[in-house]
């Protein structure tokens, strides 16, 4: 009799778990206090997921690939890790540390770093005749993401400067953020998502998905929403501050084709007019 009854325990759970399909929200009556199995888990040790925006090159467009994202198209900005999409914007934005880090990617494969912490000053940062420089700078705003009805989202912004539209949308954050005058946290920007014209690496014309920035005020402290925000966001910067933060940087769709001369004219310029902003 026993028997039977386990038996029959096994085939119900069977058939329970062949009606299991996971959901993408989650569940109301989850204890959003039990975190079980993860109390030995730094920040540092997760790979935080890069607001991303899809263009020619990525897989996430290509149905073969394991990362394709159904209803992705180019322009759309995306979640690298959930494959959230969320359209070309505007989103909304607290960054709550930036970081700058140059590194060096081995020549015959894209993927594979040679030197994590190439210095500001190195040769490998220097252009020659026009060209990028050998080591790849990335400008980069770990942020929380706002979207009415969900919980702050964690995720890093990382913009590659040797494309001369984003290294202007790094420019401009990072100027709008010194503009403040106070945390880097206080702050809240909108960001789009637009496709320019430009050339890959082989010379050939193409387009590159750059990000738009915007100045969206401060984070509204005399409210208890906003009070508990900024708590959320300064607790964010704290726990990050220092750490070696690991993401999925952008390795291709390079834009090699702009004097860096001339580039430079122009950030200085732009630099000059954002005081107004």
């Amino acid at each position: 009799m026993a028997d039977e009854l386990e038996k029959q325990q096994n085939t119900d759970l069977t058939t329970a778990f062949d009606e299991i399909q996971g959901v993408a929200e989650r569940p109301k009556s989850f204890d959003s206090s039990d975190m079980s199995g993860t109390e030995d888990i730094a920040l540092n040790e997760v790979r935080l997921p890069r607001l991303a925006i899809a263009q020619g090159l990525s897989p996430q467009l290509v149905p073969d690939e394991g990362s394709y994202i159904k209803g992705l198209v180019i322009g759309d900005m995306f979640n690298d890790v959930t494959g959230e999409v969320y359209g070309r914007g505007p989103l909304t934005l607290v960054p709550v540390l930036r970081h700058v880090t140059r590194i060096e990617f081995d020549p015959l494969n894209k993927g594979v770093p040679l030197d994590r912490n190439v210095p500001a000053n190195d040769p490998r940062m220097m252009w020659i005749d026009n060209k990028p420089p050998r080591a790849t700078e990335y400008v980069e705003f770990a942020s929380l993401l706002l979207r009415k009805g969900k919980k702050p989202e964690k995720l890093i912004v990382s913009i590659k400067t040797t494309n001369k539209y984003q290294k202007k949308a790094a420019e401009l954050w990072t100027t709008l953020v010194v503009n403040r005058e106070g945390a880097i946290y206080t702050g809240m920007y909108n960001l789009s998502s637009k496709m320019e014209k430009g050339k890959n690496k082989e010379g050939q014309d193409t387009l590159f998905g750059v990000f738009v920035v915007k100045n969206a005020g401060f984070i509204p402290t005399d409210s208890p929403a906003g009070q508990m925000l900024r708590e959320y966001a300064k607790e964010f910067h704290l726990a990050i501050k220092g750490k070696n933060l690991q993401t999925q940087r952008e390795i291709e769709g390079e834009d090699e084709t702009f004097d860096a001369e001339a580039l430079e004219r122009e950030s200085q310029a732009a630099r000059a007019n954002v005081g107004g902003m």
